[in-house]
């Protein structure tokens, strides 16, 4: 068994929603992960991914698609907060004693002893150094004598603080588990890839929970104008209400019948009846007398509805008229009936709020759903401010927003989303909340992430790119990963954040439920955050995990956990969400340290050799070296075909090789080694392979130079074709990439 996560629905989804908007203002950092109906799309599943691929290629021909196509089913959230009782062994104590040398005693010895009191009233009264208060104050002790029973009181107090308090996490989390499904309005059909049902089921998956209790969502555009519209309606009455004017009507009904004339003076005089009547009888009370007493009217067709609505309204405008099937206890009849209530200023003013509210909810619940969820946390994200006055406004229905306006000019600090391998994450929250359809263009998408949320962390890419070997050289799945931030050693005390809002303060749940996933991503962020910055040697400089994500720049973020660095699989690419720089097309840089200039493209060898050959070729002989350089350099070694294959060489601990004189030296050393070991075969770095290409296809056409794009993405073309020709017959002694 596993502790059930809080999994919201229909059912509770208001309640929740005040708790996580309450909540959310405060939190350090938030993590998030979803369950879909797919993946991947028909067919996809069984090919292998092109490594050399440019991350814009491989999200026009594989990514763009998938979560235009499929839906999500569950988006997990949690929410970690900095924990007030957790005390940090790394950061420095600032405290102290006065800066003269004085004790705290000796300053409040100084005070009277009745000011003595009055502070030990206000604080609650502790019975003895109360009675020593008073003693002083009768006379029953001098100065001296208190001084000295107030420092015993202080030895106590050390004492006690001194005792062995059990370690406490650094963080503690809220988690919430989204269910949500399209309305039966919505445009969006549910796709679902029988692998993933399979699996879903395999993992405990609530699909009857899905269907029937899912959340609704629309787009952010729609859920404004839905909002706008329920604002504009209300304001306009509140403004007829105010200058004292009545909707205008069309010309009244006139009666011919004898029989309608007959029936409709009845109900007139029943009418007139009940209004002069005192009988308590007659009088049907509503919301326990909070708001009036009413008069179900008899049976009717249409026509003779109008009619009593208009001369009703006519004779008595003080009355409100509603169709009687909106009671909860309505009759089968209802339908065709009007119920007429009378109403005092105060009860018409209790009921027109609890409209209103009723009506605002069911916006909420039936329209916009988890989008609102979505827009907090964006607006959080951004920096906008969320205050509780705004928060609870907000859900009754007098703002649009939680968030205070950007106009009153309150920014607040930007709260970073972490996601684990994400991008697929990302990319199904913009089809589901920002535009059904994605741009074409892949750098647009990248900006519209960043629109939504500016600052986004990838655990993927901390273990991948910015840890250390130990965790780079283990799983990096997100499971296992947390299992090994459970064991390994990260400083003193480190505890996992506990569940706050689930019972008992547990940490327990199930794997590929969102929002035990979500949890783990944000566990692991804390856990691989910390043990970065131990790895660094900055803990000398007070720079604790806390301090360096609320405080720092953007650029030491980016330095140290590779902020808006997102994961690609089986790629040679890491995604940047920046993109500030490099040529159109190559936006994304090389990943697992590697660069464009130490990246070499080697061709012209025989078909019997292998990647061991390759290794053993550049090593030989690495032990006398005399450059640390290059000695210790490490090499992935990625196929093209059986004789060419890329070869990147990256330092240890993603230590950049940015000096000049050093992409020099690696040139020639891995020129060096591998004609030594493998012949004369044709090496050229990757920059220079572009050109090389591009300048052959110039040749074959007679054109000029080719655009920056085509420069940068015509040798992956080449090699794509290569890679899917030869996928299939690559000898087994030839592993695709050696770690």
């Amino acid at each position: 068994t596993h502790q059930t996560m809080v999994n919201v629905t229909k059912s509770n989804f208001l309640e929740q929603l005040r708790d996580l908007l309450h909540h959310l203002p405060t939190a350090a950092f938030i993590s998030i992960d979803e369950e879909m109906t797919g993946i991947s799309l028909p067919g996809s599943r069984n090919s292998r991914p092109n490594k050399v691929e440019l991350p814009s290629e491989r999200y026009t021909n594989l990514l763009k698609e998938v979560p235009e196509r499929y839906s999500v089913l569950q988006v997990g959230v949690a929410l970690f907060h900095k924990n007030p009782k957790f005390i940090d062994p790394t950061a420095k104590d600032h405290g102290g004693g006065g800066g003269d040398g004085g004790s705290p005693s000796r300053a409040r010895a100084s005070s009277t002893a009745a000011e003595e009191e009055q502070r030990l009233l206000a604080n609650g009264g502790d019975s003895d150094a109360m009675e020593h208060a008073f003693m002083h104050r009768e006379g029953a002790l001098n100065q001296d004598e208190l001084e000295d029973l107030t420092e015993r009181e202080e030895e106590k107090e050390a004492d006690k603080l001194n005792e062995k308090v059990p370690p406490q996490p650094e963080y503690t989390s809220r988690t919430y588990n989204f269910y949500i499904f399209p309305n039966g309005w919505s445009d969006r059909e549910l796709t679902l890839n029988p692998s993933t049902v399979k699996f879903l089921l395999q993992n405990n998956m609530n699909f009857n929970k899905v269907f029937e209790e899912g959340l609704p969502f629309t787009t952010v555009k729609h859920a404004e104008s839905l909002k706008e519209r329920y604002f504009r309606k209300h304001n306009n009455n509140n403004e007829a209400k105010k200058n004292g004017k009545t909707p205008t009507k069309k010309d009244r009904v006139t009666l011919t019948s004898t029989n309608d004339l007959a029936f409709v003076a009845r109900v007139m005089a029943n009418l007139r009846e009940w209004i002069d009547s005192d009988d308590s009888n007659l009088h049907n009370v509503i919301n326990n007398g909070q708001e009036g007493t009413s008069l179900v009217l008899p049976p009717c067709n249409a026509f003779l509805r109008r009619c009593l609505y208009e001369t009703i309204e006519a004779e008595y405008s003080g009355l409100l008229l509603e169709r009687a099937d909106l009671s909860p206890n309505a009759g089968p009849t209802a339908r065709n009936q009007i119920r007429v209530i009378r109403l005092t200023p105060e009860e018409r003013n209790r009921r027109e709020n609890r409209l209103k509210v009723e009506e605002w909810e069911k916006l909420l619940l039936g329209n916009l759903g988890f989008t609102t969820v979505f827009q907090a946390i964006s607006d959080v994200c951004n920096g906008r401010v969320l205050t509780k006055e705004r928060i609870e406004g907000f859900l009754d229905g007098s703002f649009p927003s939680p968030a205070v306006p950007l106009d009153e000019g309150r920014n607040g600090r930007q709260i970073p989303i972490i996601v684990h391998n994400g991008l697929m994450d990302l990319l199904f929250l913009l089809t589901h909340c920002g535009s059904c359809t994605l741009p074409t263009n892949f750098e647009e998408t990248k900006m519209q992430i960043r629109h939504y949320f500016p600052n986004v962390f990838d655990t993927k890419v901390m273990a991948t790119e910015y840890s250390d070997a130990q965790i780079k050289g283990g799983s990096t799945a997100l499971g296992d990963l947390f299992d090994t931030m459970k064991h390994v050693d990260i400083g003193d005390n480190f505890l996992l954040p506990t569940i706050s809002n689930q019972q008992n303060g547990e940490s327990e749940g199930q794997a590929h439920e969102a929002a035990w996933d979500a949890y783990m991503t944000g566990s692991v962020f804390n856990a691989l955050g910390k043990r970065i910055l131990e790895g660094r040697n900055v803990l000398n400089l007070d720079l604790t995990f806390n301090s360096l994500l609320t405080e720092s720049s953007d650029s030491l973020l980016r330095d140290y956990l590779g902020m808006n660095m997102i994961y690609m699989h089986m790629s040679l690419y890491t995604i940047d969400l920046e993109s500030t720089s490099g040529p159109a097309g190559l936006h994304d840089p090389l990943s697992s340290g590697l660069s464009i200039d130490t990246t070499f493209h080697v061709s012209g060898i025989t078909t019997s050799v292998s990647t061991r050959d390759i290794i053993q070729a550049l090593m030989a002989g690495s032990e006398g070296e005399g450059d640390d350089i290059l000695r210790e350099l490490k090499y992935d070694i990625i196929w093209i075909d059986d004789t060419s294959f890329f070869v990147g060489t990256r330092r240890e601990e993603g230590v950049p090789l940015d000096d000049r004189s050093t992409l020099k030296l690696i040139a020639m050393h891995v020129r060096n080694k591998l004609h030594d070991g493998l012949g004369n075969v044709d090496i050229l770095s990757l920059e220079h392979y572009f050109k090389k290409k591009n300048l052959a296809k110039d040749a074959d056409t007679g054109g000029f130079a080719k655009s920056i794009v085509s420069l940068a993405t015509a040798p992956f073309q080449l090699l794509k074709r290569a890679m899917s020709t030869s996928s299939e017959q690559e000898p087994i002694n030839k592993k695709r990439r050696l770690n």
